[in-house]
């Protein structure tokens, strides 16, 4: 019998990294599936001979072009030659209108070809064997009851029209249950309100009262135990040791860290620390039996006035699950697991309530100022991993593999804890699906969310994050300040984060804000148009591309074919995405004197489409058309480009 309360049940030691593959069922990955009909590609508009010059694509290998005019996206020649020569082509959508999908048909026809050939398929995935941690899938599932708690507390706030402390015009309001004005110490008994029911409603005038035991007091986290937990066994409960440990992992990694990148908390309470509250009252929103967890979470309201929301505790709070392995307030939680939620779940939140504050407690914003869910999601795994580096003795731009990264049973545990997560959500949005590849790769994510802009919940919430995540690693590596003296070792890029923390003077958000703290921190006046296909491109040519390549399209923390090539060997977390050596698997076209094929494609606004030509041998100039359904051009809105490397 496996033990569930460990990340990885089946692991022998890091000499055999032999670790359990996630997904429950055991199942395998069914072969694609067909893709839609087009009618561009299954008819004669594909056939429509282009009129007009046409601009010929004749670069040396490691090169990188982004074209963006209509004429130049709708038809270019790719020059051919005597020698092989290997392109990875990538049709964006640039636009930046959440949940826009725009569908069309990539045409790939040597220039004397006349016969059509079929377009090359992906071969079948590998299929993998074993079953995950049933812990590691239940942290996973939190994020969507997050989704929900959010949208749900702006929907509350608004309702009640609550009313954000400033901290410099704050007074303290007698209202709030919480004593103030002074720092907690250890062994004292404090009380808090909460208002969160176990639909995950906030209701700011529906409250229940939590008092809780001070367990650490640090010099900038302070835990507290629900006194509930007091009716457990002692065996069921966090030691005094485990207390310890948890409060130095919280004011030694987690704040220092957390502050660098995201600034200082607002203290509106004048106490000089934050709450870690471990309680019961979060164990109850998961009822007994069910998978999907609620592990914690901060709250906006506590931000307000209690005047204006008596739910608020006019403070900087975290509300966490507590170990309950007997089943007492909700489903079950072992103490490993709880102890690894705690610290990993406020690394979390904490730059939610820090953003948060940035803009409303410090900026003189309002809670419409908050940043958009996409980027304020990036920050928060972003979050994880620095303090994954950090605990784990790493900085950044060290091109980290799996075997660099792990080289002790310590970082092994630290990897499970802090990292792994996010690679897992990275891999799905590079694999487009999951257990069902989809053959639009990246491009089936919504990457900026649902069409209001928000978390698109359930299995696509994790593509979701895997692209925010890795967009803003990638935004480190390339636009964060370099030298040392950094929060971490190899660079200063905590600079750029504090910036997009705050969306500066205007609280800008999105788009705009990324652009904005670019060309503050760095100097580069780039847009996202020019920004997403230098993205886009290091995916692809990671460690992977001639060494002349635009430095632009790599990553510098991470060595990410190393990375997930390890990941497939060691079998290790999840039958999806690791079940190849990369996860991103173009559609893949040959390239001979005879070449004609058709790839039919969607892609959702700021995503793309991968597509590998690959020759063997000389081949003719190729001309390549990516047109609508229709045969036309891609509409305007989707902001159409296509970015071509050529990797050989």
């Amino acid at each position: 019998m496996r033990p569930r309360d460990r990340w990885w049940p089946c692991m022998a030691g890091l000499s055999g990294l032999v670790i359990a593959a996630c997904g429950g069922e055991g199942t395998t990955d069914p072969p694609p599936p067909p893709p839609p009909v087009v009618m561009g590609c299954r008819a004669g508009a594909a056939e429509t001979p282009v009129s007009g010059s046409i601009t010929t694509v004749d670069i040396a290998p490691g090169e990188l072009v982004t074209l963006d005019s209509p004429a130049d996206v709708r038809a270019f020649r790719l020059a051919g030659g005597e020698e092989p020569r290997n392109y990875e082509v990538i049709v964006q959508s640039t636009s930046i209108v959440p949940g826009l999908s725009t569908q069309g048909c990539i045409r790939v026809r040597a220039e004397r070809a006349s016969a059509n050939a079929a377009p090359a398929r992906p071969e079948p995935l590998t299929p993998a064997s074993g079953f995950t941690s049933r812990d590691l899938r239940r942290r996973a599932s939190w994020f969507e009851n997050e989704r929900l708690l959010r949208e749900r507390e702006q929907e509350e706030l608004a309702r009640v029209g609550a009313r954000p402390i400033r901290q410099r015009t704050r007074r303290f309001d007698a209202a709030a249950p919480m004593a103030a004005m002074a720092p907690p110490g250890l062994g004292d008994t404090l009380s808090f309100t909460i208002g969160v029911n176990s639909e995950l409603r906030v209701d700011c005038r529906n409250t229940t009262l939590i008092r809780g035991e001070v367990r650490h007091a640090g010099e900038h986290f302070t835990v507290v135990e629900d006194l509930e937990f007091a009716t457990q066994p002692a065996s069921d409960r966090f030691t005094e040791e485990e207390f310890e440990t948890i409060g130095r992992q919280l004011d030694e990694i987690v704040y220092p860290m957390d502050v660098a990148y995201f600034g200082e908390p607002g203290d509106i309470d004048d106490n000089g620390t934050v709450f870690a509250l471990i309680t019961a009252e979060v164990n109850k929103l998961t009822p007994a039996g069910e998978e999907s967890i609620v592990a914690g979470f901060f709250l906006a309201q506590d931000l307000t006035s209690a005047s204006s929301c008596p739910a608020s505790n006019e403070g900087e709070i975290f509300y966490l699950v507590g170990p309950d392995p007997d089943e007492d307030y909700g489903t079950d939680i072992s103490l490993n697991f709880a102890n690894a939620l705690v610290r990993t779940t406020v690394a979390h939140e904490f730059v939610h309530l820090l953003n948060t504050q940035q803009r409303v407690t410090l900026g003189n914003g309002s809670f419409s100022d908050r940043e958009v869910a996409w980027l304020d999601e990036g920050m928060a795994h972003l979050a994880e991993e620095i303090a994954g580096l950090r605990t784990g003795g790493f900085g950044t731009r060290e091109n980290l593999d799996l075997e660099a990264i792990t080289a002790s049973e310590e970082q092994l545990t630290v990897y499970n804890h802090f990292h792994l997560l996010n690679h897992i959500r990275l891999g799905r949005f590079l694999r487009g699906g999951c257990p069902t590849p989809d053959p639009d790769g990246p491009a089936s994510t919504l990457a900026l969310g649902d069409s209001g802009g928000e978390d698109p919940g359930g299995v696509e919430s994790l593509a979701f994050r895997g692209f925010a995540y890795s967009l803003m690693r990638w935004l480190g590596d390339q636009f964060g300040e370099s030298g040392s003296g950094g929060a971490l070792p190899g660079s200063r890029e905590e600079g750029l984060f504090r910036e997009l923390s705050s969306g500066g003077p205007a609280h800008m958000r999105g788009v705009a804000n990324v652009e904005r703290a670019i060309r503050v921190v760095a100097g580069s006046n780039l847009s996202w148009d020019d920004l997403l296909p230098l993205y886009l491109a290091s995916l692809v040519a990671d460690d992977n591309a001639p060494a002349e390549t635009d430095p632009r399209a790599q990553w510098r923390t991470w060595h990410l074919r190393g990375l997930y090539g390890q990941l497939n060997d060691s079998n290790l977390g999840d039958e999806c995405p690791f079940t190849r050596d990369f996860p991103l698997f173009p559609s893949r076209v040959s390239l001979h004197a005879g070449t004609n094929s058709a790839i039919e494609f969607m892609v959702n606004a700021s995503t793309g489409r991968f597509v590998s030509l690959t020759g063997t041998g000389s081949h003719p100039d190729v001309l390549v058309q990516i047109m609508d359904a229709d045969g036309d051009n891609l509409p305007s809105r989707a902001r159409p480009q296509v970015t071509i490397l050529r990797v050989r």
